[in-house]
């Protein structure tokens, strides 16, 4: 465990061997993914979380996009935003900036400009996906949106009655949630409702594994439930209680639906069946985090495979043994279990 100089701005970033956590302080800080020794540091004043790709750092703040080299923090290039800028996200070769009333493409490798769409104020961003030629959209007031990425044209929008959760687009549907106690799915070509199921909570987001075709779409939701849903239909599959009330969308990964809670501040679910896999929580006193956890795509015995940034400034690295329920090994038998059984004859 480390504590950071000051509490995070945003949620952090990890590209493999450093973490990047943007501070309140007006800091990006990088960190040895390892050991969480500071790396470098730089004054910038992050008003999005950042996001990274090929060895480059991207983040908004001080009425500009930026483009940071991952290994030093020297600035390879800025752009003007032409709006206050609270979410950036990856589109192959572009970068895109979204605001409560913009959204803005740069070229990832030199900065310049592509394109410019003003938005109807629908609130600040939620949260964003791409796909090969769609920007999907959440915001605050309740808007779901699909822009072309070609030229940033807004192709449909669609409204729901609360605050919506993140976007996860999975072959041709977009599910979201809100905090009216619903779970969506949109039709990712037109934004019609293909269905909509009425939950015990507010959703916080969902996931789905990154297969072709996964056999369930997560989500967890306020009333701390953790459900799995046919991704056609919506029909449920399981539901779990998860514990604890959920702070960040579930992850699905190889084995496991991962939900990030108060305390315990990990719960691991069986992607088929929901039966419960296990809880850690971290030592010490329990904190709320900054983001879902980061979880290192490659897990290796003995090396940091989990990253948590809580609000309060403590930063954990979790070894991948620290993760697993250890058992002893297992001994081979000397004797048979169990006791022999006597023939029996018939008189």
């Amino acid at each position: 465990m480390i504590t950071l100089p000051a509490p995070p701005a945003a949620p952090a970033a990890y590209d493999g061997t450093h973490l990047f956590v943007p501070l309140s302080s007006g800091q990006l800080v990088a960190l040895d993914w390892q050991h969480g020794d500071p790396l470098w540091s730089v004054a910038l004043k992050a008003s999005s979380a950042p996001v990274v790709a090929q060895g480059t750092i991207y983040v908004a703040g001080d009425g500009q996009v930026y483009a940071l080299d991952a290994a030093t923090g020297a600035t390879r290039w800025s752009a003007p935003a032409p709006a206050p800028v609270s979410l950036v996200v990856l589109a192959d070769a572009r970068v895109l900036g979204v605001g409560a009333t913009i959204a803005a493409a740069f070229d990832a490798a030199s900065g310049a400009p592509s394109w410019t769409r003003p938005l109807d104020d629908a609130g600040a961003p939620v949260g964003a996906v791409t796909t090969a030629d769609a920007l999907f959209l959440t915001a605050a007031k309740g808007a779901t949106r699909r822009l072309a990425l070609f030229d940033g044209q807004i192709v449909w929008t669609h409204m729901v009655e609360g605050r919506p959760s993140p976007p996860l687009v999975v072959k041709e549907s977009v599910y979201v949630g809100d905090t009216a106690n619903r779970f969506h799915a949109l039709d990712a070509k037109n934004g019609k409702a293909r269905w909509s199921w009425r939950t015990g909570g507010d959703v916080i987001g969902s996931a789905a594994d990154g297969s072709a075709n996964p056999k369930a779409v997560y989500y967890a939701s306020l009333d701390a439930v953790v459900r799995a849903v046919n991704p056609g239909n919506g029909h449920q599959q399981w539901k779990r209680d998860g514990g604890t009330r959920a702070v960040a969308p579930p992850l699905a990964l190889d084995g496991s639906v991962v939900v990030a809670g108060l305390t315990p501040i990990l719960s691991g679910f069986a992607p088929l069946t929901g039966i419960p896999q296990g809880t850690f929580d971290l030592p010490g006193e329990s904190g709320e985090l900054s983001g879902a956890p980061i979880v290192s795509p490659a897990l290796v015995p003995r090396a940091v495979a989990v990253a948590v940034v809580l609000k309060d400034g403590r930063a954990y690295g979790l070894r991948a043994l620290s993760l697993m329920f250890n058992e002893s090994a297992p001994q081979p038998l000397t004797t048979l279990p169990g006791k022999p059984l006597i023939r029996e004859r018939l008189p």
